[in-house]
This record gives C-alpha cells, sequence and structure tokens, in this order.
C-alpha cells in the first residue's frame, strides 16, 4: 500500500446508525487506502465507544475529532482544516 491520498470526511451529530452503516460500507471497500475522517459536532450521545470498536476491527485509518456544537459549517471546517490528504 501506498502514501494514503484521500480522506472520507464525515461530520456527525447523533447518528450513530448511519455511522454503522457508513462503517460498514467503508469496509467492504476493495480499496481501504484512505483516512476516515469523522468530526462529532458536540453530539448529546457519546459515540467515541463506537469509533474505538470501528478502530478495532477497520483495515483503514480512523481519525476522530470532538468539537462543541456549532454547526455543520464549523464542523466541515473543522473536517478541512485536520484533512492531511489533498
Amino acid at each position: 500500500m501506498g502514501s494514503i491520498e484521500l480522506t472520507v470526511f464525515t461530520p456527525v451529530y447523533n447518528r450513530e446508525k448511519e455511522l454503522i452503516s457508513l462503517f460498514d460500507s467503508l469496509n467492504a471497500q476493495t480499496n481501504q487506502n484512505f483516512i476516515w475522517l469523522i468530526v462529532d459536532d458536540g453530539s448529546t450521545k457519546n459515540i467515541e465507544p463506537l469509533i474505538h470498536k470501528f478502530r478495532e476491527s477497520s483495515k483503514f485509518s480512523i481519525e476522530f475529532i470532538k468539537q462543541e456544537n456549532q454547526g455543520k459549517h464549523i464542523a466541515h471546517n473543522t473536517g478541512v482544516l485536520n484533512c492531511k490528504t489533498e
């Protein structure tokens, strides 16, 4: 596997079921040469244990950022600022 060139970015707020579905979809991809960047915009539900579970079984890198609720547009900005790929 070469250097990682792609980031899959997901802003999230209280969407555990959707995150599970997305993880399953990403895990089924043939090419897993990507980073999954999740920015939690102040969810009232604790999704960190779910992210930890994902990390234990994923074949790709998962980065997680938790911030205070500031709105989806700020979560997007956080994702862009923390993206390490082009």
